[in-house]
């Protein structure tokens, strides 16, 4: 019983040691990746930063001075010195720290919307290549279905050698189109392994718009405003350097630097003076007076004392005098370029969102071109009207069928080219970086 307690026990710590089996590719694990990068995260700690900067204060700075006249350690000095805020810059800095919070909001949207742009964008890309490599498939079945058609006309009169040939050549180039559809998918599929592991790809179109419904969404010019992520972006870096002007300009009118409450403490110190002694006699014999004198050193005060006491100091700024005109000028520049940025981002990019509209129109009508053949096709219409001209000729047949899946492939690509320019109106527009995927592909006016 020991024995195989223990076999149990090393069995389960194994099967535990096992890694746990990846979960499949859905578009929900797909975009929660983007937590994982670099920049969002460095954003996220930007602008927890800037929530601790953004603390009120009293003053703008508070220092503890000593000093120590000579090294007879007889003297100390200590002063408390703070320097006031002027009149209303703790509301400009207040503005300053909120502009630069909503300006890192900004950015990280800005950068997360392309982040999610690209993994739509390569999900996009793989479906297309998928349903692509389906219809190389029956492509293929088709054209193998042909090459036994001429096989079996190979003895008759009508049997045509270069239909045999153009067959051959059709199947070399179908087998090279499936091995980089292949390819196509394997390279996209180790993109996704980079963001996020999974075991296998459960992703679909359900997540797309109808193709009618972003027709009918861009049959009218979309007005570009600040909502839009670069150009919110730009817009905030302005509305930043405007309030650090404003900032910098309320505390240029300062007139008290600091104000400061000081003590000094001094050690009392001897007194001393030169005292002179001696004595007079006089030379009889000589006749001369003789005098016995020197200096003494005597103490006058024999009491040490202190000497301490309490003070106040107060600096003042001459701006007459100052050179901060140059200062203010770059300041005003610089506010005037960020107002510059922001009236050519947005330039830019109405210019861009009208280029890409348009695009996307005529993208529209080639397609609905496309779809209109095939939908033909899939009626059985052009398949009557073969057979009516050519008496029900395998051969015809199969090209008809071979036209219709080529038109296919041509509307799929046109589809593709539609939505990914759709997705890129979302990235401009900034609904890619809400946190709720559902409304990711809600664009309005």
């Amino acid at each position: 019983y020991g024995y195989e307690d223990k076999m149990k026990r090393i069995l389960l710590g194994l099967l535990c040691a096992l890694p746990l089996a990846a979960e499949p590719l859905t578009f929900e694990r797909l975009i929660s990746s983007v937590e994982t990068e670099p920049a969002v995260q460095a954003g996220e700690k930007k602008r927890k930063a800037i929530q601790s900067g953004t603390s009120t204060k009293l003053w703008n700075s508070l220092e503890l001075q000593y000093k120590l006249d000579g090294f007879g350690f007889m003297e100390h000095d200590f002063e408390l010195r703070f320097k006031p805020k002027v009149f209303g810059e703790g509301s400009s800095t207040e503005e300053y720290w909120k502009a630069q919070s909503s300006y890192q909001q900004s950015r990280a949207n800005f950068y997360r919307s392309f982040l999610v742009y690209e993994r739509y964008e390569r999900a996009l890309r793989y479906l297309t290549q998928k349903r692509k490599q389906q219809l190389h498939l029956d492509m293929a079945a088709v054209n193998k279905d042909r090459l036994e058609v001429l096989h079996l006309k190979s003895g008759s009169e009508t049997f045509n050698p270069e239909n045999l040939i153009s067959a051959l050549e059709r199947e070399s180039e179908l087998q090279a189109e499936l091995i980089a559809d292949s390819n196509a998918l394997r390279d996209i599929e180790m993109k996704f392994h980079s963001w996020v592991d999974f075991d296998s790809v459960a992703l679909d179109t359900s997540f797309l718009p109808k193709i009618s419904d972003i027709e009918t969404l861009l049959k009218e010019p979309l007005l570009v405003d600040d909502t839009y992520s670069a150009v919110a972006m730009a817009k905030q870096k302005w509305n930043v350097e405007s309030k650090q002007y404003e900032q910098e300009k309320t505390g240029s009118n300062k007139i008290i630097s600091s104000i400061g409450i000081g003590y000094k403490h001094s050690f009392g110190s001897y007194e001393y003076d030169s005292v002179k002694t001696g004595t007079y006699s006089y030379d009889y014999e000589n006749k001369v007076a003789v005098a016995d004198k020197k200096w003494e050193i005597t103490r006058k005060d024999d009491d040490r004392r202190t000497r301490d006491k309490f003070y106040a100091s107060l600096t003042l700024r001459l701006p007459f005098f100052g050179t901060d005109g140059g200062d203010e000028t770059k300041r005003q520049l610089d506010v005037l370029e960020a107002e510059s940025d922001y009236l050519d981002e947005k330039r830019s990019i109405t210019q861009k969102v009208a280029r890409l509209r348009e695009e996307t129109l005529a993208l529209i009508a080639q397609r609905n071109v496309q779809k209109n053949f095939v939908e033909r096709v899939d009626a059985g219409d052009v398949f009557k009207e073969f057979a009516a001209r050519s008496g029900s000729d395998p051969l015809l047949l199969l090209r008809a069928r071979d036209v219709s899946l080529e038109s296919e492939i041509k509307a799929l690509q046109l589809e593709y080219e539609i939505y990914s320019r759709y997705l890129i109106l979302l990235d401009y527009a900034g609904k890619l970086a809400s946190p709720d995927i559902s409304t990711h592909f809600k664009l309005e006016k």
